[in-house]
This record gives C-alpha cells, structure tokens and sequence, in this order.
C-alpha cells in the first residue's frame, strides 16, 4: 500500500467508531470529552497493531477489543462493531 498513512486511518476508524457508539447507546450520546480522548486513545495504539488491512472484520474485532479496555466498566451492554468498511472507516454498530 504505497502512500499509506496507518496512522490518520486509525484516527478515522476511531473517531467514526466513537461516535457510532455514542450514538446508539441513550444517555452516552455525549460522553465526556475525556471518556472520548481514552476511548480513541485505547482504539488508535489498537488499530496500529493491525494497520494497514483490508479485512473489516478483523477491524471490527480490534474495535471491540478496544471499546471494551475503554468503556466496558462504564457500559458492560454498550453496543459493538458489526464491521469497519476499511476504505471508508465506516463501522456498522449493533446492540449485543
């Protein structure tokens, strides 16, 4: 993959992926800027591992992995990462 920067589409994937979750779980719709920083923080360092790949579920796996070191304390029943669309960095959430 020549020109690839593994490191803006983990950004990408993260960000989408945080704000998917955020959405589809009522009340979390506005996480705190500093649950947000950890839960993209936690995704980005985990994305990296497998980065670059065209495998959206193995992304989606690495998401889920990483949500629940972030944010499965807080929300045991929060949604997850059905797949990432690598091209995109488009998740599709569902509710466990």
């Amino acid at each position: 993959m020549s020109g690839y920067d593994a490191q803006a589409a983990a950004h990408v994937i993260a960000g989408n992926v945080v704000s998917a979750y955020a959405r589809e779980r009522p009340g979390l719709d506005t996480i705190g800027a500093t649950v947000r920083d950890i839960a993209m923080a936690e995704l980005m360092r985990t994305l990296l591992r497998v980065l670059p790949t065209d495998d959206g579920m193995l992304l989606a796996t690495v998401c889920n992995f990483a949500l629940e070191d972030a944010l499965g304390a807080m929300d045991p029943g929060g949604p997850r990462v059905e797949s990432v669309d690598p091209d995109t960095g488009v998740p599709t959430m569902r509710l466990p």
